[in-house]
């Protein structure tokens, strides 16, 4: 358990909702603030090489940050994933770039913490979802069914260019399975 906090968290540094309209912001350096000290007893101190580094923390934040492109709209943590002893989240990617006109581009990612570092261990984009003639105004993760908690399944709410009612794509991810995408069957 301790592992997936610690993965969400890391996974979590690198997750933002963008405006795919808005420019790249210049980054703006962060104060600096000395940590809280509370008194311990003595032998309970960590080595300074166990304490992290809050300014390399910050700094690799802040640079995450101002270096995700404008055509990134929107990124997302929507649950857990394992295979065997491996386990990770399952991070989401949506971009609409300036005169792309055939819609949005929609990947999903296997990321898993190796050595304190967030690691992207498998991408793959849903081809489908740019040939889709209408607006994605949302999308939901739902709870994977029992013996299935690795597996990822997605709705989406897509608007078509014709008509005002929306209509509810799925899209069914297994570890190591190819997925599965089109009209909710419900």
């Amino acid at each position: 358990m301790i592992r997936r906090l610690s993965i969400l968290a890391a996974a979590t540094a690198f997750s933002a909702n963008v405006s795919a309209q808005e420019p790249p912001a210049t980054p703006v350096p962060v104060p600096q603030q000395p940590a809280a000290q509370s008194p311990a007893a003595p032998g309970d101190q960590p080595s300074p090489s166990a304490q992290p580094n809050v300014a390399d923390q910050n700094a690799d934040v802040l640079s995450a940050i101002a270096n995700l492109s404008p055509m990134i709209g929107d990124v997302q943590i929507v649950g857990p994933w394992a295979e065997g002893d491996r386990n990770g989240v399952w991070r989401t990617i949506m971009t609409q770039s300036v005169g792309e006109t055939k819609g949005n581009r929609f990947f999903y990612q296997q990321v898993e913490e190796r050595d304190g570092k967030a690691v992207v261990v498998n991408s793959t984009e849903v081809t489908e979802i740019q040939t889709v003639q209408g607006a994605i105004v949302g999308y939901r993760a739902d709870a994977p069914a029992e013996g299935q908690e690795s597996n990822l399944t997605l709705f989406f709410d897509i608007v078509p260019l014709d008509g005002e009612i929306t209509e509810t794509y799925e899209l069914f991810v297994a570890p190591g399975q190819p997925y599965r995408f089109g009209p909710a069957s419900n």
